[in-house]
């Protein structure tokens, strides 16, 4: 059962890894810059991709415990709040007839709809591995290869999102309302 968990943790922590370089992707190869409310929805995306490492670093001794599991996904969960507040409002922000959104549509929606989807679907994943944690048995499983990768790419992958919002905002406190250039570089 612990494999299991430690499946599933590596599986979340890599989901949220690519949604980030999708987004990442959209932002370079589209030109689309996040807005603030995007850079607190990458951030919420970052503390998701969290709560499945905590699990996977804690597991380096070699034993999952059911404290390491509860408190990885209680990460998740207040952080996917926060993201689904953060996409919600967003949302909202263009629900009018004839707004034409923030950003290029990808597969037909918003980037910030997807990161709806994305973090209820969190919510829902952190809920199911909680209902299940009275299962864990807290025995000794070994080295999870995956762990180290995981969070070389995750460490990566918050550097260059501060990287990009470091030359989004310039020499400013505030990241511009409606981002069309990189302040930095100006």
């Amino acid at each position: 059962m612990a494999r299991l968990y430690l499946l599933a943790a590596t599986l979340n922590a890599w989901v949220f890894l690519l949604v980030l370089a999708g987004a990442f992707g959209v932002q370079l190869i589209v030109g689309d810059l996040p807005c603030p409310l995007c850079v607190v929805q990458r951030i919420a995306l970052m503390l998701c991709a969290l709560g499945s490492l905590h699990i996977l670093i804690n597991h380096r001794g070699g034993t999952l415990t059911r404290s390491h599991v509860a408190t990885g996904c209680g990460i998740a969960i207040v952080a996917a709040l926060i993201g689904a507040t953060a996409a919600g409002r967003q949302m909202l922000l263009h629900i009018m007839p004839g707004d034409q959104g923030f950003g290029s549509p990808v597969l037909g929606l918003h980037l910030y709809t997807w990161c709806l989807i994305v973090f209820i679907c969190q919510v829902a994943a952190s809920g199911l591995m909680l209902l299940a944690i009275a299962r864990l048995k807290e025995e000794r499983t070994g080295p999870w290869w995956p762990t180290g990768i995981t969070v070389v790419i995750f460490a990566a992958m918050v550097g260059g999102n501060l990287l990009s919002v470091i030359a989004e905002a310039g020499l400013n406190w505030e990241l511009p309302p409606d981002p069309v250039e990189y302040l930095l570089f100006k």
